[in-house]
């Protein structure tokens, strides 16, 4: 009888000392959430290191302690903390997915890659671990893998620009030019409807590399007033020095002007090189004084209403300048 009473109270010490120290924990815990937010880190990562000390079952500590160091760049340190975390509780989707990303960061791809797979194991509609697979994938030079990834971040997550600007790079690794304009176009228009008209000139940008005539069509909403201050010229330095070659056939005219007298035409495929350029020229419209390698000279309209008419003549092509 004794002896069974003795049990009880050492059981009932050890479960009054256990309530004590998660109390205890929770204040630690509640000091380490308060640090973060002030972004008082090292005191935060005290805090969540003595609630762990009072309650080593605490995952939210490992888990706020991965993301401290991921802040500060520790990725050892985060990647740590999240495996201690995840022994724990394997199930926790967004660890899985926190210690791909510190893995990733740390340049251990293939281990990143496991990690996201098995955030979607767990959750096949979390887009955060998709759209970073497609992302390690195109580091990986994986394009093929990296686009299904990607597209499928987009079903989840349509509003999101910058899977749509990731998805664009994949499609033009891959040399698919118009659906990576497509993706780029997409995300300049989510930009815009944001107010974020600096990520939709980029996007603009990127749209260019890839498709004139989208591009094109995306600088009438980029400037619907036709006004284009806040854009970089479409012009390029040293065109004197270079060899171009129309996309599609052109009237090559006596000055600069769509009213000015036609003197000549240029079929698709035509070879020429810029004298000068246009005072006034835009990136909506832009006139240059050409000679082509036919021999005809004059005003040839190369930009009009944004859409590009002509391309850089490929570098394995050399030919003679000017005379």
């Amino acid at each position: 009888m004794r002896t069974h009473t003795l049990i009880i109270l050492i059981a009932l010490f050890f479960l009054t000392n256990l309530v004590w120290a998660e109390e205890g924990a929770e204040e630690w815990f509640k000091k380490g959430i308060k640090s973060v937010e002030e972004k008082k880190y090292e005191d935060a990562i005290h805090c969540f290191n003595k609630t762990i000390d009072l309650y080593p079952e605490n995952v939210p500590s490992y888990s706020n302690l991965g993301y401290i160091y991921s802040i500060k760049e520790m990725w050892d340190e985060a990647i740590n903390a999240y495996k201690k975390g995840l022994a724990i509780d394997p199930g926790d989707i967004h660890m899985h997915h926190d210690l791909g990303f510190a893995l990733y960061k740390n340049g251990m791809h293939d281990n990143a890659i496991e990690e996201f797979k098995k955030s979607i194991a767990l959750n096949s509609k979390f887009a955060p671990s998709y759209h970073m697979l497609g992302i390690v994938y195109i580091e990986k030079k994986m394009f093929d893998q990296a686009i299904p990834m990607l597209k499928k971040a987009l079903e989840i997550e349509p509003g999101y620009p910058i899977i749509h600007c990731n998805l664009g790079q994949a499609y033009k690794e891959t040399e698919k030019h118009i659906l990576a304009a497509d993706q780029y176009y997409q995300a300049g228009i989510i930009y815009l409807n944001n107010k974020n008209r600096e990520a939709a000139l980029l996007a603009y940008e990127d749209m260019i590399s890839c498709s004139n005539e989208i591009a094109g069509i995306f600088l009438t909403k980029l400037y619907p007033d036709g006004k284009t201050s806040d854009i970089k010229t479409l012009s390029l330095p040293g065109k004197k020095d270079k060899w171009y070659i129309l996309v599609s056939k052109m009237n090559v005219r006596k000055s600069n002007s769509i009213n000015s007298e036609i003197i000549g035409n240029l079929a698709e495929g035509s070879e020429f090189q810029i004298i000068r350029e246009a005072s006034d020229n835009t990136p909506l419209n832009s006139w240059y004084l050409i000679k082509a390698k036919s021999g005809i000279s004059g005003w040839l309209c190369g930009i009009h209403n944004g859409i590009v008419k002509y391309e850089i003549l490929a570098p394995d092509k050399p030919e003679k300048g000017l005379h």
